[in-house]
């Protein structure tokens, strides 16, 4: 079931108000039931309803209560239903004012829904600001749950591509040991020689400083030849990138912080971790 979509369809609302079919209304107690998403939402579709509901009530008028009470008089002297022994003796027709004739209830009706509209007004135009504050929250809430859904999606993307990287049997381990006195770094490079494959880690390497990024090196025959940069976000985390260029000779690999962008030789005061295959 897409949640989401059960949920925008409104008919959550439509069974707190009591709005379903017997039938649609077990349907929907059993989705309830069955998935906590549905029960969270109704919960806070309630409390919504709720809020609505006392931020509307309002007191009446004052002479309301005294108001309908005439009126119930007035209809009740006019339409017969006193008291049946006072049936003999001769009717009287009080003098009415203008406003108080039947008619006049239409006009009532036009005012009760005029007050109506000016009170749902004033209601909305001061919910207003609650209302902002509660979707700047909620997209708050959708911001971080959006990151901690792509941190998801990244992590499961590395787990199945260290999972099929482990199960080469071609695949070498290099430990990359730091070669900077009192400063204990290191790296990792798993290295298939036979396709010429090869993927880092620097977990154990600090963020470079701005401007500086970290290089990597191939030692063939003597000789350091570079294999790329890498980005800086990977430093001190334990991502794993894999390197674009195709190795498929060298007997060490070593690290070097360099300008950003890389450089043509390695810096050899900068290099922090060297290992050898």
């Amino acid at each position: 079931m897409n949640t989401r979509e059960y949920i925008e369809s409104g008919v959550l609302e439509a069974y707190i108000l009591g709005a379903l079919s017997a039938a649609e209304a077990t349907q929907v107690e059993a989705d309830i039931a069955r998935y906590p998403e549905l029960a969270a939402e109704m919960a806070e579709i309630e409390k919504v309803m709720q809020l609505f509901a006392s931020k509307l009530a309002t007191e009446p008028p004052a002479g309301t209560e005294e108001k309908i009470w005439g009126a119930l008089q007035y209809v009740s002297a006019n339409t017969g239903t006193g008291d049946s022994r006072q049936t003999n003796s001769p009717k009287v027709i009080p003098f009415q004012p203008e406003y108080r004739k039947p008619t006049a209830w239409k006009y009532a009706a036009v005012w009760a829904g005029l007050v109506g509209s000016v009170l749902l007004n004033t209601f909305l135009w001061m919910s207003r600001e609650d209302t902002k504050s509660d979707l700047v929250a909620l997209n708050g809430k959708v911001f971080v749950l959006e990151h901690q859904q792509n941190d998801m999606v990244r992590l499961l993307a590395d787990y199945q591509q260290n999972k099929a990287m482990m199960s080469d049997t071609s695949m070498q381990t290099i430990v990359m040991h730091t070669v900077v006195p009192g400063h204990p770094m290191a790296a990792t490079l798993y290295w298939s020689k036979n396709k010429g494959e090869a993927y880092v880690s620097v977990d154990g390497l600090p963020v470079p400083p701005k401007g500086m990024q970290y290089q990597l090196w191939v030692m063939e025959n003597g000789k350091p030849l570079d294999m790329g940069v890498l980005p800086v976000n990977m430093a001190n985390t334990p991502a794993m990138q894999k390197v674009g260029k195709v190795v498929t000779d060298g007997q060490a690999f070593a690290i070097s912080l360099e300008k950003e962008g890389g450089s043509t030789t390695p810096t050899m005061q900068n290099i922090y971790v060297m290992g050898k295959v």
